[in-house]
């Protein structure tokens, strides 16, 4: 079978419309599902969004891969204060932390899943590769010569977390991390790499881009954020 890739952009716990973009355009006999990071923080669904994310794990466990973002790296720095913290300090981290803040606003059950739920955060992959498309949170920068530089998971530049100009490797490369205020997914030449963050939690849309297994974009998906994602009364 010559399988595509659903790649989907930063969904900071906008669940509604996550869920809307799957149902809507993703084909699990078909297409792999490929999340690039970022499900956390921010949104209004995040213990929401990652128990979707892991049912669709559980579901098709050969056909979806949801990577780490920067926001996975510090919810889960926020966790593991709060494991060491005196319940005080606990509460008031938890206060400053969109992602732990909703766990211990919500029922009980929700709370009950947070250990678990960052167990799996913590094992997410940093990037997702065929012969022709590399999938990561934020890309691999320019000033690197070997791939395996890009994976320190602390280095600024790394591709958690680098804002600059990226290396061409001979792949396309897909990314996030960045929003494009344009709310329109980019596309730069000379680094050969699409960035799919298009601003879903501020107002703007979640992209997703379907690429065959040779890299060539296939279709581009974009839906506009259903505002009880995002909208704060």
């Amino acid at each position: 079978m010559n399988e595509t890739t659903l790649i989907i952009g930063d969904v900071h716990g906008c669940f509604h419309t996550f869920r809307s973009l799957i149902e809507m355009y993703w084909k699990p006999d078909t297409m792999r599902l490929v999340q690039l990071g970022d499900l956390t923080d921010r949104g209004k669904y995040i213990p929401e969004t990652i128990a979707l994310a892991r049912a669709l794990e559980r579901q098709y466990p050969e056909q979806t891969m949801f990577l780490k973002g920067n926001h996975e790296v510090m919810v889960l720095e926020s966790w593991a204060m709060m494991q060491s913290a005196s319940p005080v300090l606990a509460r008031m981290y938890s206060r400053e932390n969109s992602t732990m803040l909703q766990y211990f606003t919500r029922p009980e059950e929700v709370r009950e899943r947070l250990q678990g739920d960052m167990q799996w955060l913590r094992k997410r992959p940093l990037f997702w590769e065929n012969d022709h498309v590399f999938v990561s949170h934020a890309g691999i920068s320019a000033q690197w010569e070997r791939t395996e530089q890009a994976l320190h998971e602390g280095d600024p530049e790394s591709v958690l977390w680098t804002r600059g100009t990226l290396k061409n490797i001979g792949k396309m490369q897909v990314i996030g991390h960045t929003p494009q205020e344009s709310g329109e997914a980019q596309f730069r030449e000379a680094e050969n790499c699409w960035n799919i963050d298009t601003a879903a939690v501020f107002g703007g849309n979640l992209t997703a881009l379907h690429v065959s297994a040779e890299g060539a974009v296939l279709d581009v998906y974009s839906l506009p954020t259903q505002k009880i994602d995002y909208e704060r009364r």
